[in-house]
């Protein structure tokens, strides 16, 4: 078979990982030719293509800034009002008594709630316009990896056979994972989750859930709809994400070791699930059987891959590569970053720069975001019906996600080889540094979770009241030059180090009664070392002392007083 036709990129899947990268690469050098293969025959469905409509700030930024689509997603999509939780999962019949924590204003850095077949449709439309070659019904059957030019044949809806060529593969097929069988590089990720997911064809707004108007008038009316918002309890969560045209999306996503997959595999499994953990959330849905549109399943949804990017020329974005777990919304964010690392390669590439050392540098950075971004998730779903440790837990995940990483992307950090090697290139660097303090805090949830745990009620926290969150999220966007970035995430890291040092300092209290302005170092206590060598490590040189204005912010987030003895250990 003779080749048809040479491209310098042919990307492989052309879901949201794939076209976004297309439209990147294409708005970043005109010139680039590029073919994208989608196996979809048809123009994708409205509300029922895919899951990952909840769109976080980093992803929101790639969408909105660098692929210019700010615009479309305003007008086209619906804005996000931020994550929204509720907790106390023994109030599972009255929301008005669970703890809710979200904002009650609009996030001050924007992102969106988007219909994926939506968007997928408007990337192709753009793609077209600009010159890309998008074929639809196009399946992958073979691929020859080369430095002289990658082989690709495909199918043309199940008939045709063509065979073409290019100077980079780029990889976007998803869990199919065309490279990642073909090379061998499925890795484990040792974090085992299942999901199931159906969308109504109706908008379900949580301010009826309750006709408590002191609850309901905490937040402005439709604001709670428009949150990514998240019923909380052991081993699981819920989520209910409002879609385009009055739609809702709601997916349950749960531990095995604590709801066995098969408890919840079919839409009439589900809502008996539902009626068990979350019998008010299955009474609201229940009235809307008949606007069921569909019902999807994913079993061991996490994995990881052994590589992302080679110096001959193929790369891996999106699920194609890894993937962890739907809370906090990271897929978006982890396609932004994959899709900005590859452009940077190929257009330098193109353009005669010898790219085997940055290709290096990159893969190695990805794995390691991935390693410290995985402990968010491995072994917590035991304390997801834990609230004051999830109070605990939120805001320390959302100011470490917009204290650094988003700060690092928004000023296009990841893809300067002088700030990575200045941010990770020593034990002492702030990657470094920050990478273990975020291991040390998330033992700690874990080790906090094995103790008893104080049942809280009847709150509604609003996280914009802790002026370092609202301080983080309206710096967002802030452009630096590199020296100025450098000095921002240093200075973003001590704030982060101190509101360490104070969460733990309550927790420490709580179970051995140590003062409560010990002072703490952030890098070198956990809870398993005791009351007496706790002690002992307060007076460290470099133990922090309490600031005061971190003090007051985490005690907004502080429900639970009780002190809690060795012998009320959980075994």
């Amino acid at each position: 078979m003779e080749i048809t036709e040479k491209y310098d990129v042919i990307i492989a899947g052309g879901g949201l990982a794939g076209l976004t990268l297309a439209l990147q690469l294409k708005q970043t050098k005109s010139a680039i030719s590029i073919l994208v293969l989608e196996k979809r025959s048809e123009t994708a469905p409205v509300a029922t293509h895919k899951v990952g409509e909840s769109v976080s700030e980093l992803g929101a930024s790639y969408l909105r800034e660098v692929l210019n689509l700010k615009e479309y997603l305003t007008e086209e999509q619906l804005p996000k009002f931020g994550f929204r939780f509720f907790f106390s999962p023994e109030h599972n019949e009255n929301i008005d008594r669970r703890v809710e924590v979200g904002s009650r204003i609009s996030n001050p850095y924007p992102s969106h709630q988007i219909d994926r077949g939506l968007l997928e449709n408007e990337l192709v439309r753009q793609l077209s316009n600009c010159g890309v070659k998008v074929v639809l019904g196009a399946k992958v059957t073979g691929v020859e990896l080369s430095k002289a030019g990658h082989i690709i044949i495909f199918e043309k809806e199940n008939t045709e056979q063509h065979q073409v060529e290019a100077k980079w593969l780029v990889d976007s097929t998803g869990r199919n994972g065309l490279l990642k069988r073909k090379l061998g590089l499925t890795k484990e990720i040792g974090h085992d989750i299942n999901s199931a997911w159906f969308r109504l064809d109706i908008a379900i707004d949580i301010d009826d859930w309750s006709d408590n108007l002191t609850w309901r008038n905490f937040v402005d009316p439709g604001r709670r709809r428009l949150a990514t918002n998240h019923l909380m309890g052991e081993g699981y969560w819920v989520w209910i994400i409002p879609l385009v045209a009055g739609k809702t999306s709601i997916g349950i996503v749960a531990d095995p070791q604590y709801h066995p997959f098969d408890r919840f595999n079919t839409f009439e499994k589900a809502m008996k699930w539902l009626e068990k953990h979350e019998p008010l959330a299955a009474t609201m849905f229940g009235r809307h059987k008949e606007k069921l549109m569909d019902f999807k399943v994913m079993k061991h949804f996490a994995y990881d891959t052994k590589q992302f990017y080679a110096a001959n020329k193929w790369a891996l974005t999106g699920e194609a590569g890894a993937f962890m777990d739907p809370f906090y919304s990271p897929g978006t964010d982890f396609i932004a970053l994959s899709n900005s690392w590859i452009t940077d390669l190929i257009v330098r590439d193109i353009s005669g720069e010898n790219t085997a050392m940055r290709t290096l540098i990159y893969d190695l950075a990805h794995k390691e975001l991935l390693k410290g971004w995985i402990t968010l998730y491995k072994n917590m779903y035991g304390i997801f019906g834990k609230t004051q440790i999830m109070l605990m837990k939120i805001v320390w995940d959302w100011a470490s996600y917009w204290a650094i990483p988003n700060v690092l992307f928004m000023n296009k950090g990841y893809t300067d080889i002088a700030v990575l090697k200045q941010y990770s290139s020593s034990t002492m660097s702030i990657g470094r540094r920050f990478a273990k303090l975020n291991e040390r805090m998330q033992a700690m949830f874990k080790t906090w979770g094995q103790y008893n745990n104080t049942p809280c009620a009847d709150h509604q926290l609003n996280v914009f009241d802790l002026n370092c969150l609202r301080t983080f999220q309206r710096e967002l966007g802030q452009q630096y030059n590199s020296g100025e970035l450098m000095q921002k995430i240093e200075s973003n890291l001590k704030i982060l180090e101190q509101i360490s040092a104070e969460i733990f300092r309550r927790v420490s209290n709580q179970i051995y009664e140590t003062p409560e302005n010990m002072n703490v170092d952030p890098y070198d206590v956990l809870i398993a070392d005791g009351k007496n060598e706790l002690l002992e490590k307060s007076t460290s040189q470099d133990a922090l002392p309490v600031v005061e204005s971190i003090r007051v912010d985490i005690a907004k987030m502080w429900l639970n007083d009780i002190k809690i003895s060795k012998n009320e250990l959980v075994s």
